[in-house]
């Protein structure tokens, strides 16, 4: 079976995989991040490792984490809804977030999946307003609420940090706008490899953990189409499926069709 991509999938270009990986999850922790039990209490030295707040100073983690606190999350549960009051700012301890828009007749659109280290809801951190999209637990773990007062004190103190969180808002928008142009100008078995090559460069690992419900709703497309796609790429040599999990077979060819160096065959 021969499968032509008709074009590059440009949401994963040279930008896409040297800076759209995590940036807190880019100080060579990350695997170490997956495993660590982290307590408000010991959450000082669990940030002081990540790029965003390495250059705290002991004042800085005081006034933070008097702010702060340690919450679980179950697996599917709602962190916040579209329109909530945007109130505080969290950071993945352990497990992983799905950051949602949600549709009208139950077609939400996944814009995002993080992991531990990420931060997520920062946009609030700024102007106060409600929350622009869902945030959902996609498997258990823990997380740090950081108040939005105390990180307005940081932020007016701290000009280096305050240019990081910026950054960082500039990356999920730079994000957005290339997933945008993807489900507007890519076809779906484009898309799937894009997400799939994108999903393996931030976990360093062959395996994607991810049903195709949730990836049909990630690419835009009905979960029949995902399915019929997948095997055709598994068919080609470069994925094997498995219940609510992908294992990857070549990274290094799928990394390949996502730049655009050759087409799948």
């Amino acid at each position: 079976m021969i499968l032509e991509a008709r074009k590059p999938v440009r949401i994963a270009d040279r930008f896409f995989f040297d800076h759209m990986l995590n940036p807190l999850a880019k100080s060579g922790v990350r695997d170490e991040i997956k495993h660590m039990s982290t307590t408000v209490r010991d959450a000082r030295q669990f940030l002081a490792r990540t790029d965003l707040f390495s250059s705290f100073s002991d004042h800085d983690f005081d006034v933070l984490l008097s702010c702060a606190r340690e919450r679980a999350m179950r697996r599917d549960e709602v962190l916040f809804q579209r329109g909530d009051p945007g109130v505080s700012m969290m950071v993945i301890l352990a497990g992983e977030v799905r950051i949602i828009l949600p549709g009208e007749q139950r077609d939400d659109q996944v814009l995002n999946r993080l992991s531990a280290g990420a931060v997520f809801g920062e946009i609030a951190l700024f102007d106060g307003k409600p929350r622009s999209a869902d945030a959902v637990a996609a498997t258990n773990g823990r997380l740090l609420v950081i108040e939005r007062s105390a990180m307005l004190q940081v932020l007016e103190r701290d000009g280096a940090f305050a240019r990081r969180v910026i950054e960082i808002v500039c990356l999920r928008l730079r994000a957005t706008l290339s997933q945008l142009d993807a489900l507007l100008f890519q076809d779906v078995q484009s898309r799937i490899i894009g997400h799939l090559a994108q999903l393996v460069e931030q976990r360093g690992i062959d395996r994607v953990d991810i049903t195709q419900n949730e990836l049909a709703r990630v690419v835009g497309a009905a979960r029949e189409t995902v399915n019929r796609k997948l095997q055709e790429i598994e068919a080609a040599g470069l994925i094997t499926l498995a219940p609510g999990r992908i294992l990857i077979r070549d990274s290094a060819r799928l990394r390949g069709l996502v730049l655009g160096r050759f087409a799948l065959r």
